[in-house]
């Protein structure tokens, strides 16, 4: 039976999340607490003939100690069921910024002081964070977009096949934190400042030969296929179902998606599912 267990800081989409994976046909619960997961599986197999796949909300309203909650997914892990832990948030000003709009007040806050809350809730949720399985920032996603974020990650991240998800970026746009390896390629020759390229980007060849053409930027790639097809195959033999690389370049046009398409090319020849993603086109 497949789990989803939704947490992450207050503000950050899970109750959004959780009702995209209602969408879809899974049996949704919104803050079970840790010590009553166990009797909670038990007796919904033993009342359902058909059980649906289930997705759950645990986080800090119900005051959860975190070190019991991820012992309690390693217990269940053990029966056989598939466990995945999804972590949503946003950054301090996006939650701030929430917060303020809907004139709500943080489940954490005393005394007005909203931020403070949020960067408490941050540090107690470290811990979780660090073992979540999948990382989902919020932070530039609509409502909608989250939604559609989540059907797919149901749809492909989360399949059993390991896939390697290359993602293009521009740090003028902000970073990629959901990365579990990020790459800053802004000291490489930019095809930018080169007029008869300036408008084109890394889809088309003259600019992917104008990247290459510099030796550090061919060493470097031939580094990073080394190091990612070991990052690959521990993160495949340790259970994991995706690998999230992010290649950022200043505006995410011209060498980040060089490198994506470059490694998309090399993986794909080694037998491996790669999803590409050029975020900024």
């Amino acid at each position: 039976m497949n789990i989803k267990i939704i947490t992450g800081m207050a503000g950050g989409g899970k109750s959004t999340a959780l009702d995209a994976f209602e969408d879809m046909g899974y049996y949704c619960i919104d803050n079970l607490p840790p010590t009553l997961l166990d009797e909670f599986l038990a007796l919904y197999q033993q009342t359902n003939a058909d059980p649906k796949p289930i997705a759950l909300v645990m986080d800090l309203r119900l005051g959860v100690f975190f070190d019991e909650l991820l012992s309690k997914v390693e217990e269940i892990r053990k029966q056989d069921y598939n466990v995945q832990i999804i972590f949503v948030e946003a950054s301090k000003q996006t939650v701030l910024n929430r917060y303020r709009e809907a004139r709500r007040t943080h489940p954490q806050e005393k005394n007005g002081q909203t931020l403070e809350a949020i960067e408490e809730e941050t540090k107690a949720l470290a811990k979780v964070r660090q073992a979540a399985d999948i990382i989902i920032d919020t932070s530039r996603l609509s409502v909608h977009q989250l939604k559609e974020k989540i059907l797919n990650l149901e749809g492909d991240i989360m399949k059993r096949r390991f896939q390697i998800i290359l993602t293009s970026f521009g740090f003028k746009h902000g970073s990629l934190m959901e990365a579990d390896f990020l790459f800053d390629l802004r000291f490489l020759p930019n095809p930018y400042y080169v007029p008869e390229l300036s408008e084109k980007t890394g889809h088309e060849q003259e600019v992917r030969e104008y990247v290459l053409s510099d030796p550090v930027a061919k060493e470097l790639l031939e580094r990073m296929k080394d190091l990612l097809e070991l990052c690959a195959e521990q993160f495949r033999s340790t259970g994991r179902d995706n690998m999230i690389v992010g290649l950022g370049c200043t505006g995410g046009h011209h060498r980040s998606v060089t490198f994506a398409i470059l490694l998309e090319e090399h993986f794909r020849s080694l037998g491996y599912t790669v999803v590409r993603n050029d975020r900024e086109l």
